[in-house]
């Protein structure tokens, strides 16, 4: 399996696993977006990552490759929403790629 496709094979299965999830607030640590533009893929590593937006939900693989989720704060007017930060990290500990999504988790509002 080629580089690319197990790295999409991450990405759905995260995807699918946050829609699969009921947690009235899911895991992982909330940045901003001020924070995760200082990730850049190619050249921000694990340490810097762990640095500057901290530990937070983390999947490791065989290969070496990691998949780091971080949340983000919900919108203007939405009290409980969370949007999702998702960083890959290279088995060198670099990160390739991100990925935000800004609503994911929508937490039903008890009335």
């Amino acid at each position: 399996m080629s580089a690319s496709r197990a790295l999409l094979a991450v990405v759905v299965a995260l995807a699918l696993a946050g829609c699969a999830t009921s947690a009235a607030v899911p895991p992982g640590t909330v940045v901003t977006d001020s924070k995760t533009a200082q990730v850049q893929p190619g050249i921000t590593t694990r340490a810097e990552l762990l640095a500057r937006l901290g530990p937070t939900t983390s999947i490791r693989f065989d290969s070496g490759t990691e998949v780091w989720r971080y949340l983000l704060p919900a919108g203007p007017g939405a009290t409980a929403s969370h949007g999702e930060y998702v960083v890959v990290l290279d088995a060198r500990g670099i990160v390739t790629k991100t990925r935000s999504a800004p609503l994911v988790y929508q937490v039903p509002v008890q009335k």
